[in-house]
């Protein structure tokens, strides 16, 4: 009997390593489903992508846990899917992608990429624009972020939120 021991805690080990990258089991990020009954992206699936589906909150989170695992399910993947959450007007000003890459090489936007964990302030939301407090959890300390939203009115991404812009912003001026 001595000899599957050894096979049962590889066994248990796998599946809690598997129940862990299902539920999103890095940096305690918890992302709810949206309000359709379509289920989250897990990282087997394609990057999310803006939908009406989502609401405001759901799309920033989405962002942040992305940009936490940045290289799940492929190199930079976190940041390929902020870049798709980004509003057309946002990507005009930081893209292509290539260019809004280099953001994360910043000093103000690289402590987003592998954060330890996120706690995330009420979000404020009129009908067309949201705004919304991120507090990250890093090696060196606590990064505080802001991340505006709109609603879009054209095609492709009518009645999607987006983002237009991200600043960084002093911890304390964060309620979360």
């Amino acid at each position: 009997m001595p000899a599957r021991r050894p096979t049962y805690i590889a066994t248990v080990t796998v599946a809690a390593a598997v129940v862990l990258l299902v539920l999103g089991g890095s940096g305690g990020t918890f992302l709810p489903e949206p309000a359709s009954s379509s289920p989250m992206p897990t990282r087997f699936d394609s990057l999310p992508a803006p939908s009406p589906d989502w609401s405001a909150e759901e799309v920033v989170r989405l962002q942040v846990d992305a940009l936490g695992r940045n290289d799940v399910p492929h190199a930079d993947a976190g940041i390929e899917a902020a870049f798709r959450f980004a509003s057309p007007a946002n990507k005009r000003a930081t893209g292509p992608l290539e260019r809004f890459r280099l953001l994360f090489e910043t000093e103000a936007y690289g402590p987003m990429l592998d954060h330890d964990g996120a706690r995330y302030s009420a979000v404020q939301q009129t009908d067309t624009q949201a705004r919304m407090g991120v507090m990250l959890s890093t090696e060196s300390g606590s990064v505080g972020y802001v991340f505006q939203l709109s609603k879009q009115t054209q095609a492709p991404h009518q009645d999607c939120w987006m983002t237009d812009g991200v600043r960084r912003v002093p911890v304390s001026s964060i309620s979360a």
